[in-house]
This record gives structure tokens, sequence and C-alpha cells, in this order.
């Protein structure tokens, strides 16, 4: 099963949408948006109803809607297909209690949040966009026009602390509450520590450093630099590091977090120099969590954090998930 969540210069882009949305006032309104966006959409109240699965490259669900036995279904769609098309479910809360097994089906790549606040319209398109043209790295696709993020490169784990404390200074001066201050930082430090410990890897594709412990100091060739991206919006923080390994494998990573999600007591590993439930913990963390990955060349992880509240209200919405893989279907 493949991961695709871009196209490049050999594939059109993304064409047929089938979109299953109940009877939802909250999402009937994004047929008309997707089809201004894309063109063709095919919309349904039911799962049957936007006919052959294989037909469409991207099926767009609003998973609150579905029956049990639908939701069952769409998971089944998916993986008896070879080529199955791209699948974003839209949720207000429904999805959080079945996360496990979404995660463990290796079928959730894409989820949309609806909060209390509505519906991330500007997420949506950015989604959509990104399928089409296949330019799925950047964190400025997330941000409103002009925002400029600031960039450090750095090729040791050394590097790693005042990078942190350039982020938390930034965020500081945003007057974000200290407990949200506290998790961005935490994401930061999880981000970078995959990017320089497990992201790395030599001629034959092995990890070089996954396996060392967080404290012992590893460095990088000067080709090899990580990229670290923070900016604000006044709506949002946003930050992001890029390697240029693209080592990172989704179906690894869709494990890992339904491992998390099962809660149960193999939760912690020590495969990956402690990293255990490091991909969970970023997610709880943020309010949207976006991977792009091109394969052997660069992976870029990116955290976006809703800052216009108080810290409960953060920590009770929702969370979003992209995982986007360059060049494939």
């Amino acid at each position: 099963m493949s991961f695709l969540q871009g196209q490049d210069e050999q594939n059109p882009g993304l064409g047929s949408i089938g979109f299953v949305c109940g009877s939802s006032r909250r999402v009937a309104g994004l047929a008309r948006l997707l089809r201004w966006s894309v063109g063709d959409v095919a919309v349904s109240d039911s799962i049957a109803g936007i006919g052959d699965w294989s037909q469409h490259d991207m099926v767009v669900v609003h998973y609150d809607a579905l029956a049990p036995a639908e939701q069952t279904e769409l998971m089944e769609n998916q993986r008896a297909l070879a080529r199955p098309p791209t699948l974003l479910l839209l949720s207000e809360r429904e999805a959080e209690r079945d996360l496990a097994k979404l995660f463990g089906a290796r079928v959730l790549t894409n989820m949309l949040v609806i909060n209390e606040t509505g519906f991330d319209v500007a997420d949506l398109l950015v989604t959509v966009q990104k399928m089409r043209r296949g330019e799925i790295f950047g964190l400025e696709k997330y941000f409103a026009w002009g925002v400029e993020p600031r960039s450090i490169q750095i090729t040791s784990s050394i590097e790693k602390a005042s990078v942190l404390d350039a982020i938390s200074d930034y965020v500081a001066g945003l007057s974000v509450p200290s407990r949200l201050s506290g998790s961005i930082r935490a994401v930061a430090d999880e981000f970078l520590a995959n990017a320089i410990y497990n992201a790395p890897v030599d001629q034959c594709g092995l990890p070089r450093f996954a396996s060392r412990s967080r404290t012992v100091p590893v460095f990088l060739d000067q080709d090899e630099s990580i990229e670290v991206r923070f900016c604000c919006d006044g709506r949002r923080f946003g930050v992001s590091t890029t390697d240029p390994f693209g080592s990172l494998v989704p179906a690894r990573m869709l494990d890992s977090l339904a491992k998390a999600y099962r809660r149960g007591d193999d939760q912690i590993s020590e495969d990956m120099g402690g990293a255990g439930l490091g991909f969970y913990q970023i997610l709880v963390c943020l309010s949207h969590f976006v991977v792009n990955i091109e394969p052997g060349v660069r992976t870029e992880m990116i955290g976006l954090v809703d800052v216009r509240g108080d810290y409960r209200t953060f920590a009770s919405a929702g969370k979003s998930f992209n995982v986007f893989t360059r060049g494939q279907r």
C-alpha cells in the first residue's frame, strides 16, 4: 500500500473526488468549495453513493456521519485496492475513539478536525492543492501571504539547545500561555531529535545514529544540515524541521501512532534511542501535525499550534494530521 499525497511532473495531479458528507450542514457547503477548487466532485450521503471507489483520486469523508458498518466499509475499501484513492477524513470528534484502529489499518494519512470554532477552510484548500500540484513542502503554505518564517541551519546535536532557546524567546514575545509554550518547545525538541538522530542513513539506507542515546553528541556533514523554520501570524504558530535524508517510512509512523492510541503495555520502544512515544507526543502537543516526505531526498515535519485562546481551549480541541509523500500514489 502506498501513501501518496502528491504528484510529480509525470503525474497530471488530482482529478475526481468522492465526497461523503451525510446531512451535516457544517460540511455540506464544502462540496461547493471542492468543486470550485478541483472541478469533478461526486457528492453522496453514503459510502456506496459515490460509486466505484477506485475511480476517484481522492475520497473526502465526514467520518462522524457514517454508521459503524460504513466506518468499517471505509477501511475495507482502502485496504482492498492496490492503488487506493487518497483518503481525507473530516471529523468533529467521532474519529478520536477510532484512531488506534484507523492508524493500525494504515488508512489514516489525512484528517482535518472540525472544532467548536468551526472548520478551517484554508487547511482544506492547502491539503487539496498539495495533492493536486505535488508542491508539498513549505511551512509558509499554512500562513497568510507575506509571513516570512525565520530560518536556522544546524549540523550537530549540540546546537539543539540554542535553537530551542531561540524558539522559546520568539514564542515568549507572543504572550502565549506558559503551558502552551512548553508544548511548543517539546515539539521542536522532538522534531530536532528525529532529524538529527533518526533521519540520517548510510549509503545502504541503514540508520547511522538511531540506536544512540540522545544524550550522545551527533555531528553531520555540512551538506547534511538540518533547516529549522518558525513563524506566527497572530492566529497560529508554526515550526518545521527539514532533513536531507527522506528516510521516514509512513507505515512505521502510523504503526507507532496506532500502538500509542491502543494504550497497551507495549508503549515504550527502545529500538530508536529512546524515541518511544515520539510521534504520539508530537500529535497531542499540536493543533495540526504535517509530515512531507520525498523518499531518499528530504523529510519535513511541520507543527502548527492555535495560539488564540488559553491552554484549556487548545487541549480540548481536536488534532489534524497529514502525511504527504511526493511522487507516489
